[in-house]
Order: C-alpha cells, then structure tokens, then sequence
C-alpha cells in the first residue's frame, strides 16, 4: 500500500509538466485559430473591396461593414497579444 502511495506521488510531478504544457499547447492553438480568422476576414473584407473597384458589386455598406469588422478584430487580436506579452515581461521580471 505505502509502494503504491509513494509511486503516484512520483508521478505527480511529471503529471503537473504535462499538464502544463498540454494548456500551454491548447492556449498557442487557441491563438493560431482566432489569427486565422481575422485573416480571413481581412481577405474577405478585401475582395470585396477589388468587387467593388473592379464594378462587379455596389453594396457598399456591405462593404464597409466587413471592412469595420475585420478592423475591430484586429484591433482586438493586437491587445490579446499585448496583454500576453505584458504577463509574459511581469513573470520574467518577479525575482525567485
């Protein structure tokens, strides 16, 4: 009983690293996935800009619609990425 207590508590801290690392993968996709999004919608919002230029469509408040969201998602992405890097620059900075 004590060899089966003492063998979990060996594994804990391998479990926490895993633990770890598999949030800290979660949390990069997570990431990767929201920049691929305002990607897209800055490729849409284009397009529809090149449509319209080129005459193939005169929906502009569609247009400017799509070119104000893409912008506020962007907008959104860069403070995400700011606030990380902050939290990232406070824990280099605390002292052990």
């Amino acid at each position: 009983m004590i060899n089966s207590i003492q063998a979990v508590m060996d594994f804990s801290p391998v479990m926490t690293s895993l633990s770890i690392n598999n949030s800290q993968e979660k949390l990069s996709n997570q990431f990767l996935i929201e920049l691929q999004k305002v990607n897209d919608k800055a490729i849409s919002s284009e397009h529809l800009l090149q449509d319209l230029a080129a005459g193939k469509t005169d929906n502009i408040h569609h247009l400017m619609l799509s070119l104000g969201d893409a912008k506020l998602s962007l907008q959104l992405l860069v403070q995400v990425r700011n606030k990380l890097l902050e939290g990232y620059q406070d824990i280099l900075r605390m002292q052990v």
